[in-house]
């Protein structure tokens, strides 16, 4: 009978000590995965504050109104403008050859502000094969200028200091023109090209390989610039097309 007793306090010890053992293994294991926690909610919440502080990328939605003037140069020459007044998300134009830049929604603000969301409410296409819309018709790529196959390009102009371009006293500077100065050119994607700032240029061409392209005419960018100094609004989205303003067939 001893010995059974003692049989059963020895089992009662192990299990006792294998109790004690998980116990401090699951605090050991509990500590630092708890201190993990404790971690990973601290980051998450330093990057919640700093991204609340972050400002939203510009154009922002019912806070800016920019204006870019554009134009159409086919071989060696302007052509008129696009007609559709269309205006779903708040990139558009009076059909006065200037991009007006006031995003009604999130669609067209920040990074979303680019030339396709101009191009979709003109019912235009810009694409590396074509320059076509309502008021020109279709321009196609590789055909002929002065002799020569043409590709299609869009160029970036930026408004640069009239102090830092002032002429002589024989040639001062007279014309805005003058003071636009190409930033880039692109030779694809041009939808892609986002919408940087107020009185911007683009100009969107056919021509020849090489051949310099000019900003667009000058009372298109002295509409931009009486525009933007005035804050010309818009009334609202407006999504209603002329018949002359349908996007070009496929």
């Amino acid at each position: 009978m001893a010995k059974a007793s003692s049989s059963k306090k020895v089992q009662r010890a192990a299990r006792a000590a294998a109790s004690s053992k998980g116990a401090r293994e699951r605090r050991e294991i509990g500590f630092p995965l708890a201190l993990a926690v404790v971690v990973i909610l601290g980051v998450a919440l330093v990057m919640f504050a700093r991204s609340s502080r972050t400002p939203a990328a510009s154009p922002r939605v019912g806070n800016d109104h920019w204006h870019s003037a554009y134009g159409i140069y086919d071989c060696d020459r302007f052509l008129p403008a696009f007609t559709s007044a269309a205006d779903p998300d708040g990139i558009h134009s009076h059909q006065d050859g200037v991009v007006h830049i006031h995003p009604w929604n999130s669609s067209a603000a920040g990074d979303q502000a680019n030339l396709d969301v101009f191009f979709e409410a003109m019912g235009a296409r810009v694409t590396d094969d074509e320059i076509s819309g309502p008021g020109i018709g279709v321009l196609e790529a590789g055909s002929d200028c002065n002799g020569e196959p043409t590709v299609i390009r869009v160029v970036r102009f930026a408004r640069t200091d009239p102090d830092s371009l002032a002429g002589s006293a024989d040639d001062p500077v007279s014309t805005l023109t003058e003071l636009y100065e190409a930033t880039d050119t692109y030779s694809d994607d041009f939808g892609d090209v986002r919408l940087l700032g107020d009185l911007e240029a683009f100009t969107f061409a056919r021509v020849p390989v090489g051949a310099e392209i000019p900003p667009p005419p000058e009372d298109r960018l002295q509409t931009a610039l009486g525009a933007s100094a005035g804050n010309l609004l818009s009334t609202g989205p407006e999504t209603d097309l002329d018949p002359t303003d349908a996007p070009p067939a496929e």
